[in-house]
């Protein structure tokens, strides 16, 4: 049986699917109602959810669990309206919806198939009035009346689970939560490592173009910022490691500091002999007993005005000699040789002083344990380390500012520049004269010494002639005098010594000597290795356990 498609009027087919979508957009607009709640919902749910994995886990800040939380919710309720408008229905989906919704008895559907040719025509007279008395029926339909666009009871439940859900989400977010002092610890390490990967960038450009270096000790240096550098470019880099790559940075660099040191003093000494029968040759006897100081007084104690012209061109030929030999090693130093001959060489004895009290500055500092420049470069690092240490830490916790004091128990020494180095353990400090405690922090032992909650108890007395930290009694001056070969003090009866013991209980004294375990642990001077093993044990003899 052939399928007629031209028996029905197709101006009145486009009539009928005309009415088909005004039904349709109406559903739509009731469906889009009913999802709004819905849609609320799932996004509300979807924020508790969030918040209440925040207050576990340190993953987002307030500020920005409330964003996340209203884009959640619109995003949920854009996507159930979008759900509801772009979702594709078919004409025939449509005529059989309504053919049940509006009881109209399959006369739109079978109409709108015949039309379409998805059922055979065998008449057309029948096709017309198929078509003629769907449109009459769709004509009288009140769509207003089967499809309502007020809430309907069952809606109630869904704004009462939007409520519900609102206020859930609302605690979650808006109570105070223990996170968020971790998440701004985590902001401040970030802020703190970020700024000091910003300052060994900057180090690391001043040290290429360092002209006091040779070219081989700017490569030493930026070899050894660059381990840092691409330490703390990684992406969730820890505050442990950045603090590692920074110590051990520092270390190198003063390690270098001490090497070139060394080379600057032994290209100094080889070229002690460039001076003999010359003005300078107090310099070179002080040069080859290593006494650089001294040779540097002697070059400045130098008076060009009272040498002949052929005395000051010898001291120069010596001093431009020794400034080539220097140039490899100490290029500071081999440029104020060199400005120092040229002066001497242009027959200006004022210019000519003037240069070799800068070229005697310049070989007296080259005599120190260490290069000058150098260390600035290693105390730029331990400035940034101490910054990353202290990130992150309640203020009362935070180690003392300062320079790089002596760290405590270890041996110092001082360079020609007035610089003081100590150590203890791994650590190492630098000292400008600031006098507090650097470098890394160490981990803080609880300080409450208050009584627990057994309420408190006898302790044992222990031996305690000065407690750590205490303050010095009256003073008192013994008679006689040391200086004369007699014994000081008087004789005659004297009053008995006091009776007793010098004893105190145990818990008095701990928040002293726990004050001191912490002070130890901030200096960062304790090997990482060693600071739990110090912590427990102290913690074990706290007097409340």
């Amino acid at each position: 049986m052939s399928i007629q498609t031209a028996v029905v009027r197709p101006s009145e087919i486009k009539r009928l699917q005309g009415m088909l979508r005004g039904w349709d957009a109406r559903l739509r607009l009731r469906q889009s109602i009913d999802w709004l709640p819905k849609g609320l919902l799932i996004g509300l749910l979807l924020t508790f959810v969030l918040a209440l994995a925040a207050r576990l886990w340190p993953i987002v800040p307030q500020r920005d669990l409330i964003m996340l939380g209203i884009l959640l919710t619109v995003l949920s309720v854009a996507g159930a309206q979008l759900g509801v408008w772009l979702w594709k229905r078919t004409p025939f989906q449509l005529a059989r919806r309504f053919d049940v919704l509006f009881g109209l008895k399959e006369h739109i559907s079978t109409a709108l198939e015949l039309g379409h040719g998805v059922l055979p025509a065998e008449s057309q007279v029948l096709a017309h009035q198929q078509l003629d008395q769907a449109l009459r029926l769709a004509g009288k339909v009140n769509p207003a009346r089967y499809i309502s666009l007020l809430p309907e009871r069952r809606a109630r439940a869904w704004w009462g689970g939007v409520l519900i859900a609102l206020l859930a989400s609302g605690l979650a977010i808006f109570l105070p939560n223990p996170q968020e002092q971790v998440l701004a610890q985590q902001a401040e390490v970030e802020q703190a490592i970020a700024q000091t990967l910003e300052e060994l960038e900057h180090l690391r450009e001043q040290a290429m173009a360092d002209p006091s270096l040779t070219p081989e000790q700017q490569l030493a240096v930026v070899e050894a910022l660059d381990e840092a550098i691409e330490t703390l470019s990684q992406r969730d880099v820890s505050q442990e490691e950045a603090l590692a790559a920074l110590d051990a940075t520092q270390q190198s660099l003063r390690d270098l500091s001490e090497q070139f040191a060394a080379e600057q003093q032994q290209a100094l000494q080889q070229a002690s002999g460039l001076f003999n029968g010359t003005a300078a040759q107090e310099v070179a006897d002080a040069l080859a007993e290593g006494d650089f100081q001294e040779a540097g007084e002697a070059l400045q104690n130098i008076d060009p005005s009272t040498l002949t012209p052929e005395q000051q061109q010898q001291l120069a030929q010596s001093l431009q000699a020794a400034a080539d030999a220097l140039q490899g090693s100490d290029p500071q130093t081999a440029q104020a040789l060199e400005d120092a001959a040229q002066a001497l060489q242009s027959g200006d004895p004022a210019a000519a002083g003037q240069a070799l009290d800068q070229a005697g500055q310049a070989m007296a500092q080259s005599g120190g344990k260490s290069t000058a420049r150098v260390d600035q470069y290693a105390d730029q690092v331990e400035k940034g380390q101490s910054s990353v240490s202290k990130a992150g830490k309640n203020p009362g916790n935070q180690p003392g500012q300062g320079g790089m004091g002596q760290a405590p128990g270890g041996q110092g020494t001082t360079n020609q520049n007035g610089q003081g180095r100590g150590s203890s353990g791994s650590g190492r400090g630098e000292s400008n004269g600031d006098g507090g405690p650097g470098g890394q922090a160490g981990d803080q032992m609880p300080t409450d010494n208050g009584p627990g909650d057994g309420g408190e108890r006898d302790y044992e007395d222990i031996f305690s002639p000065q407690r750590v930290g205490g303050e010095g009694g009256e003073e008192v001056d013994i008679p006689g005098d040391p200086g004369a070969g007699m014994p000081t003090g008087v004789e005659g009866d004297l009053a008995a010594n006091p009776s007793g013991s010098s004893n105190v209980p145990y818990n008095e004294v701990w928040s002293d000597y726990e004050g001191a375990v912490n002070q130890a642990l901030d200096s960062g001077h304790i090997p990482l290795g060693l600071r739990d093993l110090i912590k427990n044990y102290f913690g074990s003899l706290d007097p409340k356990k």
